[in-house]
């Protein structure tokens, strides 16, 4: 009789998990390409409010030695925050994998204390120097499209995600020491935005990223 109740309490256990897992209205997302190209850990959060729509948002947090690489153009001590709200909207909620079709707007804040290194100003002369503080804001919008790739009674999950936007970044340094001219460097790509380029600038934005998704 006792084993009998105990199977029987283990089959409700197990029935109300896979209902759960299988009817999740909330998603936590972990970025894995943020640490490695954005010197930054984006982790977001997904609610569902219907079968068509959620919403959402991304913090980004980041700071000299947590990621793997360093890609600024200074040395120094930095930190970095980004908010990322988001709409979306599921193309065929009774499919397996859910398309997703998402709106987001975006800002960044990345500040650097007592930094050295080099930079371009707004005439395009290369510098080098010794000492400056160094800010960069960001904001803009992106269109993006995302897949589900998981099965509906696991807990764990996959989401690529690619985007196209605008962004609005401005770049300045302040309290610069010892600043010299240099030679442009030529080793860049002629499509990469510079983080070093003093300004103000308007332009395109492309997003693509594959977070880690964990549901509940």
């Amino acid at each position: 009789m006792k084993k009998n109740l105990l199977l029987f309490f283990i089959f409700v256990l197990s029935s109300q998990f896979s209902a759960q897992s299988e009817d999740f209205k909330s998603i936590i997302t972990v970025s894995t390409f943020s640490p490695f190209r954005d010197q930054r850990y984006n982790v977001g959060y997904m609610h569902k409010l219907s079968e068509r729509w959620w919403i959402g948002a991304e913090l980004g947090y980041g700071s000299e030695g947590i990621t793997p690489f360093n890609h600024n153009d200074f040395k120094g001590k930095f930190n970095m925050f980004e908010i990322r709200p988001e709409v979306f909207y599921s193309l065929n909620p009774d499919s397996r994998l859910k398309h997703l079709i998402s709106a987001e707007v975006f800002y960044l804040n990345h500040k650097g204390n007592n930094v050295n290194g080099n930079y371009y100003d707004e005439n395009d002369n290369y510098y080098s120097f010794s000492s400056a503080d160094y800010k960069r804001t960001k904001t803009g919008l992106n269109i993006n499209y995302s897949i589900m790739l998981h099965k509906e009674s696991s807990w764990f999950g996959f989401m690529p995600k690619i985007g196209f936007g605008i962004r609005q970044s401005d770049i300045s340094y302040s309290n610069v020491m010892n600043r010299e001219e240099r030679y442009e460097r030529t080793d860049g790509l002629p499509f990469q935005f510079l983080l070093n380029k003093e300004g103000s600038k308007l332009g395109f934005n492309f997003n693509i990223d594959i977070k880690l998704i964990f549901k509940f």
